[in-house]
């Protein structure tokens, strides 16, 4: 016991430490060792995350448009969307907002303040609105139907 260390010694006390009871309460105390989900395949990090490289030209127009919301906000860009969620944007390309709610990053709130803006410019309805493009080329999102 560590009292041996020291020195010293005390009388056992009969079964209220585990050292008296013979147990080893660290080995006790740890968790159990999980086994492999066998239903789960597991999923690596690079198959997760889709690259800018799915959609380059559309992730820096959505970056472009993230960079001007957050400067009209007054806010970092990243308060806007993460890159993660531009690249998923660029990746899955969504066209409703029940499929935008699917990307990375995307809750309610963040569908409800930048869902239109995002849709329009992922759906080529907005590139007015995003630095490099012709104010011409754009058409009112969403459609009135």
């Amino acid at each position: 016991p560590l009292v041996g260390y020291f020195a010293e010694s005390i009388p056992e006390c009969g079964d209220s430490c585990g050292h008296c009871r013979g147990q080893n309460i660290l080995e006790e105390s740890r968790p159990p060792a999980r086994a492999p989900s066998a239903t789960a395949p597991r999923v690596l990090r690079s198959e997760r995350t889709p690259q800018p490289e799915s959609n380059p030209a559309l992730f820096e127009r959505l970056r472009a448009l993230r960079k001007k919301l957050a400067d009209e906000r007054g806010v970092p860009a990243y308060v806007v969307f993460s890159d993660k969620a531009l690249q998923d944007m660029a990746a899955r390309l969504p066209r409703t907002r029940a499929e935008f709610l699917a990307v990375h990053g995307v809750g309610q709130r963040k569908l409800e303040e930048y869902g239109a803006a995002f849709l329009a410019a992922i759906n080529g309805k907005d590139q007015g609105a995003i630095p490099g493009k012709l104010a011409a080329e754009s058409a009112p999102w969403p459609p009135d139907h």
